[in-house]
């Protein structure tokens, strides 16, 4: 299950660290996109006759961590959602 874009108010007040993971996806993607953008010998089909410059090639070692970890936030949000949807089952008999 892939989690919506924001999550509900509901879900913020059970699970506030929602809102500081859908700023770092949206940081991830807006700094992978200027690295492409500063680097565009990192985007499509690269020569490799031509070696890549050492800030490119920390550009790409960045983009790469990047994509990683907003693979594991949104496999986290996920988890953090379900967890909101289970039911509720401390009740201990006293």
């Amino acid at each position: 299950m892939t989690p919506r874009a924001s999550p509900a108010l509901h879900e913020l007040v059970a699970a506030p660290e929602l809102a500081v993971l859908v700023a770092l996806q949206q940081l991830l993607e807006l700094t992978t996109l200027t690295l492409a953008a500063i680097h565009p010998d990192l985007v499509g089909d690269r020569s490799y006759l031509r070696p890549l410059d050492p800030q490119a090639v920390l550009a790409e070692q960045l983009i790469e961590l990047a994509a990683r970890l907003a693979k594991a936030t949104t496999r986290y949000r996920a988890a953090a959602i379900a967890a909101l949807q289970a039911p509720d089952t401390d009740d201990l008999p006293f």
